[in-house]
């Protein structure tokens, strides 16, 4: 009973001490990196680090480099022999000297960057993934010479804080599916888009032997852009393969040759009307759009456009915004 007893105490013992070994090996080994840092720094006679941040093997910042270099700069600091600055204030240096390796091609830069800073030694790092830790290499330079002074390199156990970070660091994403969602409608009748603007036929209205097309042109650009310029060979196609045209007497005078202009992410209104022979009696349509100007040849098709109605087509007087010169 005795003997059993002993063992229960061993046992519980042994376990109750696994936490505060593993943290020690964590520290043990963060402090080794750092002592192997300052030596080297002290060696060369200089007295204030700036850390950057640590890479992975692929050359990424990740959020384990980020987490490893700030520790590291806190360890040294914590030692009191060295100056270290602030890691916000060496990133925001570099940026604004565009550095973004520490390499000869960037010397300028980089000078530039550790005289703003105070600082005589660059810290760099990286990381990789290994079975019994991550392997960390220090490396230090001379801002001033572009030369090296020194390497360092350890085994980090993932353990303590690190054993944390790693959880959340391979935890997948939540991706919330919003199921009730539905894809919103397509706008108008039909449109058209590209990089510059969308066009929109957003109503059809026919009389007699003439079909009005009332259009939304929206400036999706960080320009401006004139469009519905030199239209002469714009048209409509009904679904009986009869086209009907655009007649200058039926048509805003300017439209078909200055076009409109729009600022940029703001939207202007068209009205354009087309003929037909007296017998055409289509009622489905495909409008084949076609500018010659500013862009040489613009051409696409919007199909199966539908009459709304065989009411009067809305006023073209002031349907378009003034014509731009």
């Amino acid at each position: 009973m005795k003997s059993f007893l002993l063992a229960a105490l061993l046992a519980f013992v042994t376990l109750w001490e696994l936490p505060a070994h593993a943290a020690s090996s964590y520290e043990e080994s963060l402090k080794q990196l750092a002592e192997g840092v300052i030596a080297d720094v002290v060696n060369a006679k200089k007295t204030r680090l700036a850390v950057l941040e640590f890479i992975d093997t692929k050359g990424a910042v990740t959020a384990i480099g980020q987490f490893l270099a700030e520790e590291l700069s806190t360890q040294i600091l914590v030692a009191g022999e060295l100056k270290v600055a602030d890691r916000t204030v060496v990133d925001r240096a570099l940026k604004k000297f565009h550095v973004t390796q520490l390499e000869p091609a960037q010397a300028n830069g980089v000078k530039q960057a550790a005289k703003a800073l105070q600082a005589d030694v660059f810290l760099t790092g990286s990381y990789s993934d290994s079975p019994d830790g991550f392997r960390v290499t220090v490396k230090l330079l001379n801002p001033s010479t572009m030369q090296s002074l020194g390497a360092v390199r350890s085994v980090i156990p993932k353990t303590g804080p690190l054993a944390e970070l790693i959880k959340e660091a391979n935890k997948p994403p939540v991706v919330k599916v919003d199921t009730a969602a539905k894809p919103p409608p397509l706008p108008g009748l039909g449109f058209h888009s590209n990089e510059q603007y969308q066009m929109v036929v957003t109503a059809l209205h026919k009389r007699d032997n003439r079909v009005t097309a009332d259009l939304t042109i929206e400036n999706k650009s960080s320009r401006d852009v004139k469009v519905l310029c030199l239209l002469q060979d714009t048209m409509l196609e009904d679904d009986h393969g009869i086209r009907w045209k655009l007649e200058a007497e039926d048509n805003r005078e300017g439209l078909c040759v200055r076009g409109i202009e729009l600022s940029p992410r703001k939207k202007g209104r068209a009205v354009l009307t087309f003929s037909a022979p007296t017998d055409a009696n289509g009622s489905q349509f495909t409008f084949r759009y076609h500018e010659k100007a500013p862009r040489l040849d613009a051409l696409f098709s919007i199909e199966g456009l539908k009459i709304e109605q065989a009411e009067a087509p809305p006023a073209t007087t002031d349907a378009i915004p003034p014509p731009s010169n």
